[in-house]
């Protein structure tokens, strides 16, 4: 780990990114030239360039003669990243009016804007209910624009969750689903899809523990988090493996000039302890730093730990964003995370998990021709150590155990806008490794991958038609070529459509490749297959989206996913000590389909959401419902803010989990059902004041009711909060 700190030091000195959004606006005291001019309009909350904003030229009144002349009323629109090159023929005396689609338009005099630089910052229409998105395409875009199904979780909505890591948000919307992970940990289903078939990523980047098959989304903090962008089916023709099922992406705020101080402490039901602080400011290079602890009495994962059961978390984020010059725009992260985690194993033993990763990346861009190229680079490791031990704390010499896993990764690519065509091309290129101990034939096992990828967004009238393909080779598992095409259609002012196909893959892991664990407790033997193939499937979806209104927002979407060779473990003979060797294969298919309808209404101070999603998932072969996949789930969240009141804010959320098979093993050894889910519906209230003094008051409760269905593998029961948050602790 402390080659990996210093590798992580040497890449924030150069400065890490994900996704680059452009730099947000900074002032500027030096009135520049026209022909010298190229400025940039951005959004405010995000930074991200906006595409095709218009930029109109105000002539002063009453011109007349050459001045007249000279202010003729003109526009200019921006390219793909935002960038905007004034006319020769604006000057002194007038003024100018942005505007872009999904945003609020802007009035600036001739003065602000050559004093800003021409970076012009545009804050989102509040009742355009269109979000801009950014996991579906390199570069950001509206949603109507977008034929996937995607759905986000904003920061308001986040915050009036009060949960602290990223399985307690998504666990509650409709058509996703949180499991346990093994031993312990939460997984994540995307429309009966899950597991190691969804990726999770962080500002566009894979998050930790995949390679070693430890993933844990309770690990993820939404500390200094902006949104979640959550696409619902596969999208590997942009990300490749793990994007069978769906995309998770948690987007991090971006830093802002000037300088702050935040900070945040909060106690509540179950052990539950935590705080954190974030650090912001700058000028041309602007940083924003967020640490923050947590720890609970609980383990995700299982429905009842007992007294022994305790989960802690210390992360670290940073981002880094460095306006280099006119052309060049940088963005950096850095995060580090450490946890630990205790359970009872039986016979007066706990387990105990030991997990510390560090991640970082950096990404350049610049403006070419009539787009941007960019260039990135990403660097990960993880180290996870399991061991067992009687009393509070492990054995101290576990060292030999560890296992860890390491990626790095390359990227160069090309977005513009052309005419009518959005396109975007990219080369990837990755090295992988993880070590095993006793758990792989030799201990370690690595490869190298290679990517291309191209997309192109085709804009006919009210029509957009994107195609895309993403063609990955790896050296141990072989190729595979995965392509989306997609519509959508403006159908009038109110109604939007859009259908989309597309081809999802999951390739082999490096364990069910080179397994070879033995585990004569109980009793079999666990054999990798080196022959796997990578596990593909075909989604077809479509849906139709109504806005009578500009508050008013309906969206229904249906959908049908068939994934074949899926690899499971079988049973496969004995070995000479008569243990079970089980190796796994591609020997299931599987169907999901159903259907999704949500609501979103914002009236003055008020704002409403609700949500259903019906799901049917089943095994072909044996027609069994697949394990723990509930048909129906639905949510409803109410929001009210009283500014007179001292800000008082009131959420109020309802959220519905159906009942779901559980699928196991049989008497005569074949899959069966076993029991069932039961049903859980918890009703969740939170409400927040300002105290003055930049200080707020947050309170809540989860699972008003206390359900406590039978069947779930993780604590339900009613957990009490209460927190204090300080803004602009430090602010100039």
């Amino acid at each position: 780990m402390t080659a990996a700190l210093a590798r992580l030091g040497l890449c924030a000195t150069l400065g890490l990114g994900g996704i680059l959004l452009p730099a947000a606006a900074e002032a500027r005291t030096q009135t520049q030239t026209q022909d010298q001019t190229q400025g940039r309009v951005y959004d405010v909350a995000s930074g991200a360039g906006i595409a095709d904003a218009e930029v109109v030229w105000l002539p002063a009144p009453r011109a007349s003669g050459s001045a007249a002349a000279a202010q003729r009323r003109t526009s200019v629109r921006t390219n793909a990243v935002g960038v905007l090159a004034p006319d020769d023929t604006w000057g002194p005396g007038g003024g100018i009016e942005v505007s872009a689609l999904g945003y609020l338009s802007r009035r600036l005099a001739w003065t602000e804007a050559t004093e800003s630089g021409w970076r012009i910052g545009l804050e989102r229409d509040p009742l355009a209910l269109d979000e801009i998105v950014v996991t579906a395409s390199s570069l950001p875009r509206l949603r109507s624009q977008i034929a996937v199904p995607m759905e986000t979780v904003e920061a308001e909505e986040i915050d009036a969750a009060g949960v602290a890591s990223a399985d307690g948000l998504l666990a509650e919307l409709p058509g996703v689903q949180v499991t346990a992970g093994t031993p312990v940990g939460s997984n994540l289903m995307i429309r009966g899809i899950g597991g190691a078939r969804v990726l999770v990523l962080l500002d566009g980047q894979p998050s930790a523990g995949a390679l070693l098959e430890n993933r844990d989304l309770s690990r993820m903090s939404l500390a200094g988090v902006e949104r979640v962008e959550i696409v619902k089916g596969p999208l590997s023709s942009l990300y490749g493996s793990d994007a069978l099922g769906g995309v998770v992406n948690v987007i991090t705020q971006l830093p802002a000039s000037g300088f702050q101080v935040d900070a945040r402490a909060l106690s509540g039901g179950a052990g539950r302890r935590e705080a954190e602080a974030t650090a912001s400011g700058g000028g041309r290079l602007r940083y924003r730093i967020t640490g923050g602890w947590r720890q609970e009495d609980r383990i995700p994962g299982l429905a009842d730990g007992g007294p022994s059961a305790f989960a802690r978390v210390w992360d670290f984020r940073s981002r880094f964003q460095f306006e280099a010059s006119d052309a060049w725009d940088i963005l950096a992260t850095a995060t580090y995370l450490r946890e630990r985690q205790r359970w009872p194993v039986g016979g007066a033993f706990s387990g105990f998990n030991d997990n510390a990763g560090f991640s970082g990346s950096v990404e350049a861009r610049r403006p070419l021709g009539p787009g941007a190229w960019s260039g990135s680079l990403f660097l990960q490791e993880y180290e996870h150590l399991f061991r067992s031990a009687r009393g509070d704390a492990p054995i101290a010499d576990g060292g030999a155990d560890t296992q860890w896993e390491r990626l790095s990764k390359g990227a160069a690519g090309y977005s513009a806008v052309l005419g009518g065509h959005s396109v975007d091309v990219g080369l990837e290129v990755a090295s992988r490794a993880i070590r095993s101990p006793d758990k792989l034939i030799e201990e370690r096992a690595a490869d190298r991958q290679l990517a291309l990828f191209a997309q192109d967004a085709w804009s006919l009238g009210g029509t957009v038609v994107s195609g895309g393909a993403r063609l990955t080779w790896n050296d141990r598992w072989g190729s595979n070529l995965s392509p989306t095409v997609g519509v959508t259609r403006r159908a009038g002012a109110h109604v939007h459509l859009r259908a989309a196909v597309a081809r999802g893959f999951r390739a082999p892991s490096f364990k069910e490749l080179a397994w070879n664990f033995v585990n004569v407790g109980g009793g079999y033997v666990l054999q990798g297959f080196p022959d796997l193939d990578p596990e593909r499937s075909w989604n077809l979806s479509g849906g139709v989206e109504w806005q009578p209104a500009s508050t008013l927002r309906m969206e229904v979407e249906a959908f049908s996913n068939r994934i074949r060779n899926l690899i499971e473990p079988g049973f496969v003979g004995n070995a000479e000590s008569g243990l079970l060797i089980f190796s796994p294969r591609n020997v299931a298919d599987a169907i999901t389909r159903g259907f999704e309808f949500s609501l979103r209404a914002v009236l003055d101070r008020a704002e409403f959401t609700a949500g259903y999603a019906y799901l049917d998932a089943y095994a072909v072969d044996s027609g069994l419902p697949l394990d723990r996949r509930a048909a129906h789930s639905a949510r409803a969240r109410a929001a009210w803010t009283a500014e007179a009141l001292s800000g008082l804010r009131l959420d109020a959320t309802a959220h519905l989990t159906g009942a779901a098979p559980i699928i196991g093993t049989g008497p005569d050894g074949s899959d069966a059902r076993i029991g069932t889910q039961e049903r859980f519906v918890a009703i969740d209230l939170q409400t927040s004041v300002d105290l003055g003094r930049r200080l707020k008051l947050v309170a809540g409760v989860d699972n008003l009711f206390d359900a406590r269905p039978a069947g779930w593998q993780g604590a339900i029961e009613r957990k009490l909060r209460m927190g204090l948050a300080v803004e602009e602790l430090f602010a100039r």
